[in-house]
């Protein structure tokens, strides 16, 4: 599948409802494992742009915990994905420069930044990435990186 469709999907409504129930039911319980929050956001960010939005929010709060179900990675490589489809691509080069320089042969990666700036330069918001580079890359980047870094030094 290529990187475009995985950006611009969207998520079946019944599906949504699911990983929204099982969120919700643990959530009633205390607090939902890692894995039902990124289910969640997950299926979030291929929906409307308030779901969008909500689907950030949701991912951003599973980079501060210390719980490793999920690689931290994916959590960023979501959060620049949501930003494209929210067409905030400053924030979305934030995300995907970051994971980056911590995995600088993730395709994956590159061919989502190829996206992100194709679509920056279609829509002409070229200048505007110049001007957010100490928007969210600063305030995630020392987090996220030393996340990173102190699991590349444990291996």
């Amino acid at each position: 599948m290529d990187i475009a469709t995985i950006v611009d999907e969207w998520i079946d409504p019944a599906d949504l409802v699911k990983f929204q129930r099982t969120y919700e039911d643990q959530s009633r319980r205390g607090n939902p494992s890692a894995v039902a929050v990124f289910n969640y956001a997950h299926a979030l960010i291929k929906s409307t742009k308030e779901d969008v939005k909500t689907g950030i929010f949701l991912l951003e709060g599973l980079l501060k915990r210390s719980e490793e179900d999920i690689p931290k990675r994916d959590y960023v490589y979501y959060l620049a994905i949501a930003h494209t489809r929210l067409k905030e691509y400053d924030r979305a080069l934030d995300y995907i420069n970051l994971l980056l320089s911590v995995e600088t042969h993730n395709r994956q990666a590159a061919e989502l930044k190829a996206l992100i700036e194709k679509r920056m330069k279609r829509d002409g918001i070229v200048g505007l990435a110049v001007l957010g580079l100490g928007g969210v890359g600063a305030v995630v980047a020392g987090f996220v990186a030393a996340a990173f870094l102190s699991r590349r030094t444990a291996h």
